[in-house]
């Protein structure tokens, strides 16, 4: 539904400072901070339409309106205007970001540094899709190996196994050229399943030792979660919207429910900017927040995604212009 102009004006106006304030707004507020040439008697008039159509609620009868998910839905995709960051931002953020090693390791920092200039918690997704170039066993001590992964794109994982019998040095040799030669190119999704298979058919002497050996590489290697969160909760947690200790008790709860965050995650669509406002999710643990989900990408292919989760009175322009100029970092960053 098209709102008219003069509901635009004061739609417009009753999202944005409730965003600054998080206090209900009025229609005499509404004229003298905006400077309407409308009468506060119109402006109320307005505001009921408004709140009749779904776009504004009234939390009590003798206060002013603050905007629904539907008035936020119809800021976000016609009214608002991106805010640009300023200098002192873009210079963190320039000197902040570098590329890391890893598509891992950037999108991680990445998500760290929209955090803290947001100060609102963030959660990064990657897209494991990496596949393994070489697979090393070295004995570091007495019946104790680390084992290293490394990928084709550079990301190194690694796991110390403790194991039930020693190996010499010529077995360990021995073992590197078997696994590397069945295990080179393999996603890293799949290399437990190929390891019990050459066990069974190529490596039975030392049965034992492999399986403890794929046995960690699944449970501290390839489980490790896809999530992970940075909270900045020391300031989201003085917003008024969280002065109910059971509310922000439950936020801090649903952050730590790193399979529900994925899963949420996952749902998004894959285009490059993405605004799930409250019960827009099917999710009713984020009824009351709003996730702005960037898809970073290269060369068409999503590596994984930074997710911006907060209350709904978000600073939803500064949010966007920030992922927007965290995402062009990225990609430079990924084109060198």
């Amino acid at each position: 539904m098209e709102l008219d102009s003069r509901k635009e004006e004061i739609l417009k106006a009753i999202v944005e400072d409730y965003i600054m304030s998080a206090e209900p707004v009025g229609s005499k507020a509404i004229v003298e901070r905006h400077k309407f040439s409308y009468s506060p008697a119109t402006i109320r008039n307005e505001m009921k339409v408004l709140e009749k159509d779904g776009y504004l609620s009234q939390p009590h009868i003798s206060s002013g309106r603050i905007p629904s998910t539907k008035g936020y839905r119809y800021y976000v995709d016609n009214l608002m205007k991106e805010q640009k960051l300023s200098m002192v931002e873009i210079d963190y953020i320039n000197n902040s970001i570098n590329g890391f090693g890893n598509v891992e390791g950037l999108l991680s920092e990445a998500s760290k540094i929209v955090s803290k200039v947001l100060q609102v918690p963030t959660v990064c997704q990657i897209n494991n899709e990496e596949v393994l170039d070489s697979m090393k066993l070295v004995n570091i001590a007495d019946r104790i190996i680390l084992v290293v992964l490394i990928s084709k794109n550079g990301t190194v994982k690694d796991c110390v196994v403790k194991i039930n019998e020693s190996l010499s040095e010529e077995i360990i040799n021995q073992l590197n050229t078997v696994l590397n030669q069945n295990l080179k190119g393999t996603p890293f999704e799949n290399i437990c399943d190929v390891l019990h298979k050459l066990i069974e058919r190529e490596v039975e002497t030392v049965a034992n030792v492999m399986s403890d050996i794929t046995n960690t590489i699944k449970n501290e290697v390839l489980s490790k979660e896809k999530i992970k969160v940075n909270d900045s909760l020391s300031a989201l947690l003085t917003l008024p919207e969280f002065e109910d200790i059971e509310k922000a008790r439950n936020f801090v709860n649903l952050l730590a429910t790193k399979e529900v965050l994925n899963t949420t995650l996952s749902k998004i669509p894959e285009k490059n900017l993405s605004i799930i406002i409250g019960n827009e999710t099917d999710e009713m643990l984020f009824k009351d927040y709003t996730i702005v989900s960037l898809d970073v990408k290269s060369e068409d292919k999503s590596l994984g995604k930074i997710g911006v989760i907060a209350p709904k009175r978000l600073d939803y322009s500064k949010t966007i212009s920030t992922l927007k100029y965290i995402d062009k970092k990225i990609k430079d960053i990924l084109k060198k």
